[in-house]
């Protein structure tokens, strides 16, 4: 949450949405600029292939700090912090650098919920009104599907602004009070990206365990992983050892939110980055976009999820499956995961992502997932994750480690 121009910056609306036409192009022709870039960029010879790609990348795009591991067959094979947490007091990025998540969050709600279909305690296409039976009549044909698909119809928690995204209530019961006026579309139609969505789904599993929703979290997923490094909490909170958070968008002349055009898109700054602090939101929208973690815990994490550790592979394979629209086209979500081809090999992908500042993506046919955490807003994380593939798999190639 709280996160800001995403779509016009290569990167989701509002929280990490988009098509994967849109991702696709984005990636494309970000790496064409990134190379464009690296004519101008002091060259690097020396180290590995993916230090170098880093470094560049970062240099090109004015990346404060940045945090990649790399994981192939369930094991991490490398993992590696550059540049600096906070630009004002000099501080390096470390091991133990906490990144704000943003709507990387989602995954772990979405998996949450996978773990009790496979338990047999929820199922993905049964209305959530049948779950959570206050809700109103006019959300009734709303299943878990539609809702970890994107495809719920459901108004939105937060206001119609790609940059300054901003809950619509103060509280969940005033949010609700609102929402229930405003007009739903049909579920199943199309994708449209929203946080309410998840709201109910972290309702659904409290609901359902018995548990607070972040004691479900930690107790079913993060504990049994012996994943310690991951910390609940926004911009108000403290949270130890996080990076300062930064933006490549430009703020109104008054200093109080990101500026937007006479279209309603971001304004890139001419003046280099600003200091971004505005990630604030309420907790009942924390399973949305609440999670903070370093590299090493997501590392754990994406190794233990793609290893079966988890949840079932072929549950896994699910999520990451586009949902199919009534009209018979793809989604542009499988059950929260985004499938779509590389661009540079057409290898089939699966990632995820959260305030334009981190991504992940995965090639399960390669059995490689690279993990991207920056602290810069509109960094266009996804092909950063791309080069990092493409860095890796041509050393790999010079080394012969992979066939």
């Amino acid at each position: 949450m709280g996160t800001a121009g995403d779509s016009a910056l290569g990167q989701p609306k509002g929280i990490e949405s988009m098509s994967k036409v849109t991702l696709a192009v984005a990636i494309v022709l970000s790496i064409a600029a990134l190379h464009a870039n690296a004519a101008v960029a002091t060259p690097m010879t020396s180290g590995d292939e993916v230090d170098q790609a880093v470094k560049q990348y970062m240099q090109a795009h004015k990346i404060p700090g940045a945090s990649v591991a790399i994981i192939e067959d369930g094991k991490v094979v490398k993992e590696s912090n550059y540049g600096l947490a906070s630009v004002e007091l000099g501080v390096p990025v470390t091991n133990d650098t906490q990144y704000t998540l943003a709507s990387t969050t989602k995954e772990f709600t979405a998996v949450a919920i996978m773990t009790l279909v496979q338990e047999g305690k929820l199922s993905l296409d049964k209305p959530v009104r049948s779950y959570l039976p206050e809700l109103p009549a006019s959300w009734g044909a709303v299943t878990l599907r539609h809702c970890l698909s994107h495809t719920s119809g459901l108004p939105d928690a937060v206001a119609a602004d790609d940059v300054n995204v901003t809950p619509l209530a103060g509280t969940q019961a005033e949010l609700m009070k609102l929402l229930v006026t405003r007009p739903v579309g049909e579920p199943g139609a199309k994708t449209v990206y929203n946080q309410t969505e998840y709201m109910l789904l972290a309702e659904v599993i409290e609901r359902v365990t018995g548990k607070p929703f972040r004691t479900y979290i930690d107790d079913r997923l993060l504990k049994p992983l012996g994943i310690t490094d991951m910390h609940w909490g926004d911009s108000w909170e403290v949270i130890p050892g996080r990076a300062s958070l930064y933006t490549t968008l430009e703020p109104t002349p008054d200093r109080s939110k990101l500026q937007l055009d006479a279209k309603g898109r971001p304004v890139e700054s001419t003046s280099g980055i600003h200091a971004f602090g505005s990630k604030g939101i309420p907790e009942f929208l924390s399973p949305a976009a609440g999670l903070n973690a370093n590299i090493g815990a997501i590392a754990k994490w994406e190794s233990a999820l793609w290893s079966g550790k988890v949840i079932k592979p072929e549950t896994l394979a699910m999520m990451g499956t586009p949902y199919k629209l009534h009209d018979g086209s793809a989604g542009d979500f499988g059950l929260e995961l985004m499938p779509y081809p590389l661009p540079a090999t057409g290898e089939s992908s699966v990632s995820s992502g959260g305030g334009a500042a981190v991504w992940i993506t995965t090639i399960p046919g390669s059995h490689l997932t690279a993990i991207v955490l920056t602290n810069l807003q509109g960094c266009m994380p996804p092909m950063l994750a791309a080069e990092v593939l493409q860095a890796y798999e041509k050393q790999a190639r010079v080394t012969g480690r992979k066939s």
